[in-house]
């Protein structure tokens, strides 16, 4: 594909994957991986389609295998199935997951920084901040990895 192809084509899955979908703040959901790929501010455009994707298997009917027929690399695909939490997966194992893949953990930071913004809820409670320090202290971790490798 001609430079620009990939994240289009990423764009435009996401959008159709996420439509009708709303986050806690009521803002229509692609705006969360939108806002994700910028925290990244990268030119890699397999990076940016992974950011724009790393939700598109858990919020849809969309397959890792759609995923490869649509042309998308194993870089894309390997790093979305390691952002992606599985079935019965427990917490820990997902970081496992995430750990296990540099571009999982450098989207996954942008992911937990735009998650973090209380700006982005109608109003917050006693498990937002919660919800806020497991996120803060999944942050940390994949920065201290990030340093190790």
């Amino acid at each position: 594909m001609k430079r620009g192809e990939m994240l289009d084509k990423m764009i435009l899955l996401a959008t159709n994957a996420h439509h009708g979908q709303f986050d806690r703040g009521g803002n229509p959901y692609i705006l969360h991986p939108l806002a994700v790929m910028q925290i990244l501010q990268t030119v890699d455009e397999e990076l940016q389609c992974i950011a724009i994707g790393h939700d598109v298997i858990e919020d849809s009917a969309i397959t890792f295998q759609d995923l490869r027929d649509l042309g998308f690399t194993d870089r894309i695909v390997d790093a979305i199935s390691a952002l992606t939490k599985q079935n019965g997966q427990t917490y820990e194992e997902y970081k496992d997951n995430v750990f296990s893949n540099r571009d999982a953990m450098l989207v996954k930071m942008a992911d937990l920084q735009h998650n973090s913004d209380i700006r982005r809820l109608k109003g917050v409670r006693e498990k937002d901040i919660a919800r806020m320090v497991k996120y803060q202290v999944f942050y940390m971790e994949i920065r201290e990895k990030l340093v190790e490798k």
